[in-house]
Formats: structure tokens, sequence, C-alpha cells
């Protein structure tokens, strides 16, 4: 994440990321489809000319994932509220 977050201009493909990280392609790819499902990354499909395509990642802004992370905080704080009042009232 560390390295995908200080190339937020750069395309990169997991390929890239596993040479670069030193990390098993396998791991990469999960890490990376985790983060492109939570929206932390940006996906884009390049065709490839022989056949096939490859996807290419990119982080989103900072400000798009600091909405991300204060939206899980708020959500988990409402829920720790929640539950809170169920156990103040015997419940």
């Amino acid at each position: 994440m560390k390295h995908i977050l200080n190339e937020e201009e750069q395309w990169v493909d997991t390929d890239y990321l596993s040479k670069v990280l030193k990390l098993d392609i396998s791991t990469v790819q999960r890490s990376v489809k985790k983060l492109y499902e939570k929206e932390i990354l940006q996906r884009s499909q390049q065709n490839l000319d022989g056949g096939g395509y490859v996807f290419k990642y990119k982080v989103n802004s900072r400000a798009k994932i600091k909405n991300i992370i204060m939206d899980v905080v708020n959500s988990w704080a409402d829920r720790l509220g929640q539950e809170l009042e169920k156990w103040e009232n015997g419940g």
C-alpha cells in the first residue's frame, strides 16, 4: 500500500508491485483486489495486442481515502454507542 500511495499519478500492475515489493504475485493480487473492493484503488483494464488484458491500478485521492476511513470510524462509533445504550439500560 505504501508503495502505491507514493505513486499517486502512476498506474501500476500487480506484476510490477510483486517485483518491487518482492512478494508472491498471488499475495499482491489478493491485497490489491481487497483495496479495489474498498475503493482505495482505481482499476483500469489495458487490452493486450496478442489478446487478453491486464488490470492497472492507481490510488484514489487522499480526500476519498480519508472519507472512506471516516465512514468506517463513524459507523463503528455509532454501533458502539448503541451497544453502550443497551448495556446501560440493562439490555
